[in-house]
């Protein structure tokens, strides 16, 4: 089992001392969260709360995941990296492409990239993406990736999207490993045709349901027999005799739940305690 640190809410002064932390304490790696913009009138229901309200406010501090990771990079030399989640299509496919490739590079390919839909219609609007679109759109966008990520002459022709031949580069040496959030069938069913699956916190006794709707998209994938990551939080968190549970159940790795506090300090006694509790 490995265990990630989550980073959201977290102001970016406090990251430099926290990832350093989170490195000399084993953390395999820390997550970042994603939003472009966070509009004060939000009519769109969030879909992780029981009420339908985000947990973010105007206030809620959200560095763009790419400038953000490779800055904390250098003040690591092992800790991996991964936004969860980073909104795909929010954005167009080259552009990520030319972000995710760099920053691989300079962070000495320590990323694995979590990608989501995304929930909120108004940020979509404020980016003139078609918000109705966005699954069928990343479809094509994972695809994209996938080529212009192997600095080789490609192309693309899609229903969306399309690429004359070109290169790009600089490009990692392998691509990154990818994982998909969300719980709908149509999130499942692109998680298993990747490299795992971001859930995201829950109480103890939801999981096995959770993931055996996990499991069934990889069976209709007939992608059981490949490696998977499966990877969520524990509400409340977890004893070691629940983490052991969550390992025959497949989990691969626990992201440790946001560090609360108005300073540094207070966040590393957390991050400290937390990683005591399950064994680091």
């Amino acid at each position: 089992m490995q265990f990630w640190q989550s980073f959201a809410r977290t102001p970016m002064e406090h990251m430099p001392d926290l990832v350093q932390a989170a490195e000399d304490i084993g953390f395999t790696g820390v997550t970042i969260s994603d939003h472009l913009v966070r509009p004060v009138e939000i009519n769109t229901p969030y879909p992780y709360s029981a009420d339908g309200k985000p947990v973010s406010t105007t206030h809620t501090p959200f560095a763009e995941p790419w400038v953000l990771i490779t800055h904390l990079a250098g003040f690591t030399k092992t800790l991996r990296f991964m936004p969860s989640v980073y909104v795909l299509p929010l954005r167009d496919p080259v552009s990520v492409a030319k972000s995710l490739g760099s920053a691989c590079v300079l962070t000495g390919e320590r990323i694995d990239f979590g990608i989501g839909v995304g929930w909120m219609r108004e940020e979509f609007a404020v980016t003139g993406q078609d918000f109705t679109t966005r699954g069928k759109r990343t479809d094509e966008m994972l695809e994209i990736l996938a080529k212009l990520l192997t600095g080789e002459v490609v192309e693309y022709h899609g229903e969306f999207y399309d690429l004359p031949p070109l290169t790009m580069t600089p490009a990692p040496s392998k691509m990154p490993m990818i994982l998909c959030g969300g719980e709908s069938k149509a999130a499942l069913r692109r998680a298993a045709r990747l490299d795992g699956w971001l859930g995201v916190a829950y109480d103890f006794g939801e999981i096995p349901g959770v993931l055996a709707g996990v499991r069934a998209a990889r069976e209709d994938a007939g992608t059981l027999d490949r490696p998977f990551e499966i990877v969520l939080a524990v509400k409340g968190g977890a004893t070691p005799g629940q983490i052991s549970e969550l390992e025959e159940m497949g989990v691969t790795r626990m992201v440790l739940p946001p560090l609360m506090g108005d300073t540094a300090a207070e966040k590393m006694r957390q991050m400290r305690e937390s990683a005591r509790r399950v064994g680091l």
